[in-house]
C-alpha cells in the first residue's frame, strides 16, 4: 500500500530541512544534522519565532526558550506548526530558579499564535478565553532535567506525564477538527526549556518530527539575580518588622487575601494590601494587584 504525501508538505519539509542543516547553537558550534525527511517524518517542530512572550529569548534553532530571570511571567511560547491529536510533544526543563513558586504550564489552542496582544500568563489569561486549554505542572515534579510529554487524545482530553512519575489529564472543549498548536508557559521556577520534538503512533509505524540538534547545555538551578534578591530581602524585612498579632491590626491594615496577617508588602501601584505569604501566591497565580488589578 502506497502513501500519498502532499507536494506542499514535501516542499515545506525540504525547505525546513535545509534550514535545520544550517542551524548552530552557542554551545555546539559547528553541529550539523544529516537528517532527511521521509514518509515517516512529521517535519520540523520548533517554537514559533513570531509568537513569544516579551521576556522570552529563543535559541538552539528556536528549540530552546529562556525567560528573563527577573520575572516569573511573560514566558509564553507556541509550536511552530499545528500538531495532531495523539501527537505527543516532548520537552525538557533545563534551568529553574528557586525564587519563585509554580512551574511550567502546558496546553493547546485552536487560535493561530500571534504576538498581537499576547498575555503574560497562560492561566488564567488564556484559559479564560475560548479556544485555549492549559494545565500546570507542579514545581515539585519538574526540577531541572525533568522530561515532560503532553498531548491531546481523541476524546478531547489534555494529558501530560513527567519523568518524575506524575500524570494528569483534563477534559477540554477544543475543536479537534481545527488545527491545534501546542503551547508552553515557561512560568514560575522554570526558566529554560528545550523542545525535543514530537511523535505520533499509527497502526503500522511511528512518525517522528525532525531531530533537534544535540545540546551540551547544563541542567541545573539559576543563581538569583542581585536585584531580585534585594527585592525578596526587602519584602522579608518588611514582613519581620511588621509581624504583629492580628488583634493589633485594624481591619483595613489586614491582608486583603487571608484577612489574618498584616498587609506589609507595598506593590508598584501603591497599594499595601498583601502579607508576604499571600503575595507569593498572588504573584504566581495572577500577577496583578487584588485591589486595582494593575500588573505587579
Amino acid at each position: 500500500m502506497s502513501l500519498w504525501v502532499s507536494p506542499d508538505l514535501i516542499d515545506y519539509n525540504t525547505h525546513a530541512n535545509t534550514e535545520y542543516k544550517e542551524m548552530t547553537d552557542n554551545m555546539n558550534v559547528g553541529a550539523k544534522l544529516t537528517h532527511r525527511c521521509g514518509l515517516t517524518c512529521l517535519g520540523p517542530l520548533t517554537f514559533h519565532p513570531g509568537a513569544v512572550g516579551k521576556k522570552v529569548t529563543l535559541s538552539h534553532g528556536n528549540c530552546r526558550a529562556s525567560r528573563d530571570l527577573e520575572t516569573f511571567q511573560d514566558g509564553l511560547v507556541f509550536s511552530s506548526r499545528p500538531v495532531k491529536p495523539k501527537e505527543t510533544v516532548h520537552f525538557q526543563v533545563e534551568r529553574s530558579l528557586l525564587a519563585f513558586q509554580g512551574a511550567v504550564r502546558v496546553g493547546f489552542t485552536n487560535v493561530c499564535p500571534t504576538n498581537r496582544s499576547l498575555p503574560s500568563l497562560a492561566i488564567p489569561a488564556l484559559t479564560d478565553k475560548p479556544g485555549y486549554c492549559a494545565l500546570p505542572v507542579p514545581h515539585s515534579h519538574c526540577p531541572p532535567g525533568t522530561m515532560i510529554t503532553f498531548w491531546m487524545n481523541r476524546a478531547g482530553q489534555l494529558c501530560f506525564k513527567t519523568s518524575t512519575g506524575m500524570c494528569k489529564n483534563t477534559q477540554t472543549d477544543l475543536d479537534l477538527t481545527l488545527p491545534l498548536w501546542a503551547l508552553i508557559d515557561v512560568y514560575g521556577q522554570s526558566t529554560t526549556v528545550l523542545l525535543l520534538g514530537s511523535e505520533r503512533r499509527t497502526c503500522t509505524f511511528i512518525r517522528e518530527s525532525c531531530p533537534v540538534p544535540d545540546s551540551l547545555f547544563e541542567c541545573g538551578y539559576e543563581d538569583t539575580p542581585p536585584r531580585l534578591k534585594r527585592r525578596i530581602e526587602m519584602a522579608q524585612g518588611d514582613q519581620s518588622n511588621n509581624n504583629k498579632p492580628p488583634t493589633e491590626s485594624r481591619s483595613e491594615d489586614l491582608c486583603s487575601v487571608c484577612q489574618d496577617r498584616e498587609a506589609s508588602l507595598a506593590l508598584r501601584c501603591g497599594h499595601r494590601c498583601l502579607c508576604l505569604p499571600c503575595a507569593n501566591r498572588v504573584f504566581a497565580e495572577f500577577g496583578t494587584c487584588p485591589l486595582c488589578r494593575q500588573s505587579v
